[in-house]
């Protein structure tokens, strides 16, 4: 991954411009449940219209806001990470040319075509999550917490007890599924290089009518890539599910805990409501970071394999 930092080091100023209109999209994410609480508990209940109405309208300018910078910032990383690719694939590809015959043996010709087309691409998917959510989602979840923190310590109780088992879920997942990645890339490798054997010598293969033969390497190559996708996906899959009970079992949790206080008069509805919209988005920028671990991984490996070829010094033997 570090070979691959003097491609991004160009693109730092595009970069921090794009994470400072993610910023202040976010922020304006967070301001909407607590103005909602507020226009409940304190505007409301003054039969105040004029000021129902006007912070009403701070809240339809505050997602404006956010829906806006949100989707500049998304563009912005889009064309960034597209970029940086670009350049990667390029050079990428010119290193190859110069390659000699014995390090193209070496590496396998499939395993080229692998790291110019499926590498690059989890490289540039990396790029733009990190730009899109590395963001975003720490700053729900910490902005989140503080929140909860300020509107009523007694719930903020349950949601810090909820989050050190959402987080324990997280990584005894991603430590299992993570590493299953790497082989579902070694056995894609190995399916294209039956592809490659076979498109390359189809017109001996049925002179010598060996098409079953090949039908039958294709098939366990084929096989070797579901099982190796399935397995992976089979784990992560359990994320989502697990994730979502925890959050229903957390809301529940607040109803009772809110219904309580309420009933005791220590608090407020409008609390409990925006309580609750802050614990889904919490929950929400939990996922996320598990989605950001999960392509990290994938990119990351992809870029030792491009920095591998990039590394190897020119050679002029053919």
């Amino acid at each position: 991954m570090k070979k691959l930092l003097p491609y991004i080091f160009p693109f730092r100023f595009k970069i921090t411009l794009q994470m400072i209109v993610k910023f202040a999209g976010t922020i304006f994410d967070l301001f909407i449940p607590w103005i909602l609480s507020y226009i409940i508990d304190d505007v409301v209940p003054e039969k105040n219209k004029a000021g129902i109405y006007l912070w009403g309208f701070v809240m339809i300018l505050c997602a404006v806001g956010a829906v806006i910078l949100n989707i500049s910032a998304n563009r912005m990383a889009a064309r960034i990470s597209g970029d940086i690719t670009k350049e990667i694939r390029h050079d990428l590809f010119s290193r190859t040319m110069r390659l000699s015959c014995l390090k193209i043996d070496e590496i396998t010709e499939p395993s080229l075509i692998s790291r110019l087309t499926s590498d690059t691409y989890y490289f540039y998917q990396m790029i733009l999550r990190i730009q899109r959510l590395g963001i975003r989602a720490p700053i729900l979840l910490v902005g989140g917490c503080i929140v909860t923190l300020m509107l009523e310590v007694k719930l903020a109780a349950v949601l810090i007890a909820l989050l050190p088992i959402l987080f324990l879920i997280v990584f005894y997942i991603s430590k299992k599924g993570i590493p299953l990645y790497s082989k579902v890339q070694r056995a894609a490798d190995k399916l294209v290089r039956r592809v490659r054997e076979f498109m390359s010598g189809i017109r001996v293969i049925l002179a010598l009518s060996k098409g079953d033969y090949e039908k039958m390497r294709f098939s366990k190559a084929n096989k070797r890539v579901v099982e190796a996708e399935q397995k992976a996906g089979y784990v992560m899959s359990a994320t989502k599910p697990i994730m979502s009970f925890a959050l229903n079992l957390g809301l529940a949790l607040v109803i009772l805990v809110g219904a309580f206080l309420v009933n005791k008069g220590e608090t407020q509805p409008g609390k409990i409501i925006a309580f609750m919209t802050y614990f889904t988005i919490i929950l929400n920028a939990t996922l996320s970071i598990t989605k950001i671990f999960v392509m990290v991984s994938k990119g990351t490996a992809s870029a030792d394999r491009i920095a591998k070829v990039l590394e190897i010094e020119d050679e002029h033997e053919y």
